[in-house]
């Protein structure tokens, strides 16, 4: 029992989604507010037995491990999810309403999924887990509104993550063959053998995909476009954070070691792509959510550098980096899912009008997008400023040179929306309206973590 009792929040959320799922077939009044009560108290209780500090160790023969980092990342994806579900929720598209708790099954399914990514500390395992991650995003890919270009966009996602997947086997392979075992703590980093370079070539062609980053994010604008809006809070943050909170620990045994030098350098190397290509790809859109959807790329660029940093402080900054982009990121999607008249064909001059009839979304929407800038007194300044901190003491003046460059351009496609929304000159947006109660409070607790972090950024260790 003890050795099982680390996954009972995974447990809980699992058989919440039954739950829900089997709610689907039940004829009964008030369905929704039933849905919505039962997203509500699994997480929280998710939330709670992770809150509740189990033994530190590894568990299930050395399978996964358990400590207050691992238990801090999943609090935060449980946080997220929840978040997008409760939007999920209050949907008046049709779709939505007529298949809401299949929609819920899925997120939690792959919520589920990243958690045990995070916990992973053996290739099978993390196999498996990494498939629980992806395929139930796969078929919600392919439930957008517009049913072509929704298939598309999921086949071709379907089919390069299938393709992800068999290079992070053949890592797993490679790493076999030399130290005997898929445990990660038997990988012998302090050999110099091709085989080590080459494996980690190969688990890092994974992550570029799963996380789109630069040169494997082509998928990323079409599922942007093609997916239902309303799981973009989701798709654009729990995948992606862990993923990273997952190659955290998967590379701590690498500082001191023979192949240091050699992955470190490839590591960077897709740090400085991700963060200046992704950068200028975003400048050149005029799609809203093409735009949105490029702007992710230089942020998981800026996370890949907590993973290959050495010094003691590091986690503190990674759970603050991932507090302010959840947070920020989720939202960002809940104001522009309260619009009127918003589809995925919306351009950044269709924003045009916005404060005029809407001042409490303009100026939240406001908000995050400044914190993704990295704008002091939101929580984005404290997540970039700390990276450029542990880079410049890691690895000298290059990586914050870099991420100061990035900021600098993603200022700029920031301000354009910006600028957009309090543009007097309307042109796509109803007078009069506003998010209804459910987003409405939604938003504000993601701004009051963002502009809280902000003031504070030790918020969060204060509390966890």
């Amino acid at each position: 029992m003890d050795q099982i009792k680390f996954l009972l929040p995974e447990i809980v959320l699992i058989l919440m989604s039954f739950t829900l799922l089997f709610n689907s077939i039940i004829d009964q009044k008030d369905k929704r507010i039933t849905n919505k009560i039962l997203l509500i108290i699994g997480s929280i209780v998710s939330i709670s037995l992770l809150a509740t500090a189990n033994p530190e160790g590894f568990y299930l023969n050395n399978t996964f491990e358990n400590n207050s980092l691992t238990d801090k990342i999943k609090i935060l994806l449980v946080s997220g999810t929840l978040l997008s579900l409760l939007l999920v929720s209050n949907s008046k598209t049709e779709q939505f309403k007529e298949f809401f708790n299949e929609y819920c099954f899925l997120l939690v399914l792959s919520l589920v999924g990243g958690m045990i990514v995070v916990s992973s500390r053996e290739f099978l395992t993390l196999i498996i887990a990494f498939e629980i991650l992806s395929i139930p995003i796969y078929l919600i890919s392919a439930m957008g509104p517009n049913s072509g270009k929704s298939i598309e966009a999921a086949t071709k996602l379907f089919f390069f993550g299938t393709l992800s997947t068999v290079f992070m086997i053949f890592s797993a392979v490679l790493f076999y063959s030399l130290s005997g075992s898929t445990y990660f703590v038997d990988i012998l980093w302090e050999t110099k053998d091709v085989i080590i370079i080459l494996s980690t070539i190969f688990i890092l062609i994974t992550i570029c995909f799963k996380c789109a980053l630069y040169p494997l994010h082509f998928w990323v604008s079409d599922t942007y476009e093609s997916a239902p809006m309303n799981i973009l809070p989701f798709l654009s943050t729990i995948p992606k954070i862990a993923i990273i909170g997952f190659l955290f620990f998967f590379f701590q045994n690498l500082y001191n070691s023979e192949a240091n030098f050699q992955v470190i350098n490839i590591i960077s190397i897709l740090i400085i792509i991700s963060i200046i290509f992704g950068s200028i790809l975003s400048v050149k859109q005029d799609k809203l959510f093409r735009l949105l959807a490029y702007s992710g790329i230089p942020h998981a660029g800026i996370m890949l550098i907590f993973i290959i940093s050495p010094l003691p402080i590091t986690s503190e900054f990674l759970i603050l980096y991932f507090s302010f982009y959840i947070f920020s990121n989720v939202g960002l999607f809940i104001c522009l899912n309260s619009l009127p008249k918003v589809d995925k064909d919306f351009v950044v001059n269709d924003l045009k009008g916005l404060y005029k009839n809407s001042p409490f979304i303009a100026i939240t929407l406001t908000s995050f997008l400044l914190s993704l800038a990295g704008v002091p007194l939101f929580a984005g300044f404290w997540g970039k400023f700390n990276v450029a901190i542990i880079s410049f003491k890691s690895f000298g003046l290059l990586l914050p040179i870099v991420i100061l460059i990035g900021a600098g351009i993603s200022f700029y496609y920031y301000i354009r929306i910006i600028r957009a929304i309090f543009d007097d000159k309307a042109i796509n947006q109803t007078s009069n309206f506003g998010a209804n109660t459910i987003n409405k409070i939604l938003i504000l607790i993601c701004i009051v973590f963002t502009i809280a972090l902000g003031l504070n950024p030790n918020l969060l260790t204060q509390i966890l």
